[in-house]
């Protein structure tokens, strides 16, 4: 959100000074001038809050997901330790194939220059064994913890939505929408041709439009399947 603030003093004959807070959009490019009227900071703070709590995810959604994130990982990891249980017997075996290799060329058995290929061999193969399974490791631990931050982020929408905070509010839209709110004749409006091609725009659209949808059925806090395979997460679940 690319929005600037500018304080006007305005002072009255019998000595009262009102101090105002005004917001226009920014611009990118300093030589184009925003023709757009000013919005009062309170204004804005209304606006944003009424923008943000269509963004705003039920605790009874965010404890849902929750439960199925970890479900998931509980369920990658016990495949991961299956998977991960037959590379590591293969490595054990190179390694004791390794050392009967050495036994063999200390005991003269072997050339040095066969003994230096066949080991050069079986290095290369726990080598290529030994990086697949870290990077199996670092995609199960690594994947849930974003989803649960950004849950937290869209359960803290109704209480930010509803204080005073207006930094608070500004800094949590920049999050959502990036910089792809603008402000049109004194409305705060997604700049919608920029939002649907953004990385905000998948799993925020998608909160939105199930929230939409759940108020419609006449029950706003019935948890939606559809978030059950909403875009921008990860697996098995969306982010």
């Amino acid at each position: 959100m690319m929005f600037t603030a500018e304080t006007r003093i305005k002072r009255q004959k019998n000595g009262n000074v009102h101090v105002y807070v005004y917001y226009r959009c920014t611009r990118k490019s300093k030589a184009v001038v925003c023709r757009e009227p000013h919005i009062r900071a309170e204004e804005l703070d209304k606006q944003l809050s009424a923008l943000l709590l269509r963004y705003a995810m039920p605790t009874s959604w965010a404890d849902k997901l929750r439960e199925l994130i970890d479900k998931d990982e509980a369920n990658e990891k016990t495949d991961f330790a299956h998977r991960v249980a037959g590379d590591k017997k293969t490595i054990t075996r190179l390694s004791e194939k390794m050392q009967r290799l050495l036994d063999s060329y200390l005991n003269g058995d072997v050339e040095r220059e066969l003994y230096q290929d066949k080991r050069a061999e079986i290095l290369g193969k726990k080598k290529l064994l030994e990086e697949k399974i870290e990077q199996a490791t670092l995609g199960v631990s690594t994947w849930g913890e974003p989803m649960k931050q950004w849950i937290e982020t869209a359960v803290s929408i109704c209480k930010i939505a509803k204080g005073d905070d207006l930094d608070a509010k500004k800094s949590l839209c920049l999050e959502i929408f990036g910089s792809n709110l603008q402000i049109r004749q004194k409305e705060v409006v997604i700049d919608d041709d920029q939002f649907l091609n953004s990385p905000q725009k998948n799993r925020w659209s998608a909160l939105r439009t199930a929230s939409e949808k759940a108020a419609r059925s006449g029950d706003r806090f019935r948890f939606s399947s559809d978030l059950v395979t909403l875009p921008g997460i990860e697996p098995g679940l969306p982010g």
